[in-house]
């Protein structure tokens, strides 16, 4: 089978060495003092080593040296704990950046009564975010809410940080996104960081 035919460009996870498509790993680069940097944007130039989109794969090729076998030599002493963190915050800075442009550009409705009226509206927004901190109440309603329609849902950032990125004076515990860019850009890089924190747990 061919690459077209796989859906693209074909990777391997340096760690476990499955295969697939590169949207489904992520890429690493060195930057010109031979330290590693994750390219979760995939623009970065250069050479990069793949690994699943999971972290035990990431420490597994740390602790097995496959980083410094891939850029034959090349890449400085890696840091586990350093490059975990490292990696984690540029996932969540995503997040926070997507979300912050949706609003700047008039696709978010926050609060709970409003996204309520949103949900309940003739135009469906496409992702109701909800905090990782919501109550359960509020959260069960929501989420039965946009289930019914077939809206995703998804939880992520706490009512704190909403509030911030949104530049509201309270905390924010619900977000309807109303642009379809935003809100499927807002599903991958969620689902990515998601997929990286508990892919170890067979979850």
């Amino acid at each position: 089978m061919g690459r077209e035919a796989q859906g693209g460009p074909q990777r391997s996870c340096i760690a476990c060495r499955r295969e697939g498509d590169k949207a489904s790993f992520l890429r690493f680069v060195l930057a010109p003092d031979g330290s590693l940097t994750p390219d979760l944007a995939e623009k970065l130039p250069g050479r990069g080593a793949y690994t699943c989109i999971a972290r035990h794969c990431l420490l597994e090729a740390v602790k097995r040296r496959q980083f410094g076998r891939s850029f034959k030599g090349a890449a400085a002493p890696v840091d586990a704990a350093a490059l975990d963190r490292l990696l984690q915050e540029q996932m969540k800075q995503r997040i926070n950046g997507y979300l912050a442009l949706a609003n700047k550009a008039g696709a978010i409705v926050s609060g709970g009564d409003a996204v309520e009226r949103v949900l309940k509206g003739s135009s469906p927004p496409s992702l109701l975010l909800l905090a990782e901190d919501l109550s359960s109440a509020i959260g069960e309603k929501l989420e039965g809410m946009a289930r019914r329609t077939g809206l995703p849902v998804m939880r992520a950032l706490t009512k704190e940080t909403i509030g911030m990125l949104l530049g509201k004076g309270s905390d924010r515990s619900a977000v309807a996104v109303l642009s379809p860019g935003f809100g499927q850009s807002l599903i991958r890089e969620i689902a990515r960081y998601r997929n990286y924190l508990e892919e170890e747990n067979g979850r």
